[in-house]
Parts: C-alpha cells; sequence; structure tokens
C-alpha cells in the first residue's frame, strides 16, 4: 500500500463532499482529526513504553553482568582465602605426621623413603648385607 499523494487527497475530498455534504463534512473532519491525534497519542504512548521496557532489559543485563562479575571475584577471594589458611594447616599435619612416625617407629612417607621401607626380612633396602646368626 502505498503513501497518499497530493490528488489522491483532493480526490477523497470531492467524493467526500458529495457523499456527506458541505453542511456535515466540517463536523466530520474535525472528529477524523480528533480521532487521529487520539491514535497519534496512544502510539507515542506504546512507544515510549516499549522504549522504558528495553531501557529496563538493558540494566536487568547490567544487573546480571554486575553479578557475575561479583560471583568471580568471590570465587578468587575465597580461593585465597583457603589457600592462606590451609597452607599452614597442611604444613602442620605433614609435621605431626613426621613425629607421629617417630614416635610410632616407622618410617615417614614421602619422595624418596620408599628406598627405606624394611623388607619381611628386617633389613633396609641400600644398607651392608648384615647376618645376625653371624655375631
Amino acid at each position: 500500500m502505498g503513501s497518499l499523494g497530493f490528488w489522491e487527497i483532493v480526490g477523497l475530498a470531492v467524493i467526500a463532499l458529495f457523499v456527506f455534504g458541505p453542511e456535515r463534512l466540517p463536523g466530520m473532519a474535525r472528529s477524523a482529526g480528533r480521532t487521529i491525534a487520539a491514535i497519534r497519542r496512544e502510539a507515542n504512548k506504546t512507544l515510549g513504553e516499549l522504549k522504558d521496557a528495553v531501557d529496563l532489559d538493558d540494566d536487568i543485563a547490567e544487573v546480571a553482568r554486575d553479578a557475575r562479575e561479583l560471583r568471580t571475584s568471590l570465587k578468587d577471594v575465597r580461593r585465597t582465602a583457603l589457600s592462606t589458611v590451609m597452607g599452614p594447616v597442611d604444613e602442620v599435619r605433614g609435621e605431626l605426621a613426621g613425629v607421629r612416625s617417630q614416635v610410632e617407629g616407622k618410617p615417614q612417607s614421602g619422595p624418596g623413603m620408599a628406598d627405606l621401607t624394611p623388607t619381611p626380612a628386617g633389613a633396609v633396602p641400600g644398607d651392608a648385607p648384615f647376618d645376625p646368626d653371624a655375631t
């Protein structure tokens, strides 16, 4: 559907003049003008509400983005706090395990300690041969 040009509007005015007559035509034009103005007002109002809704969606998206960033930074803080607190706790646990193994007479476990584990005969691998019957 195309737009109305000047001559189309003139043609419609002439037809309206013949159909409604010169007495009723000014009142109908006034009524049509008011109706068109009311439609424009409602359209502008609706358009304004839609723009506000879009701005609200932008605000919601910004809040969601900020919440994700905050969640990430809180995870980093939690990770840092755990490593700060648990690092010394793990060191103390390791030292206690070493003391416990010394008290119980068991060799301490750790890197290189498997070589010092006694065999079922009681010998520690890497030691000089020992014969208990020879002494």
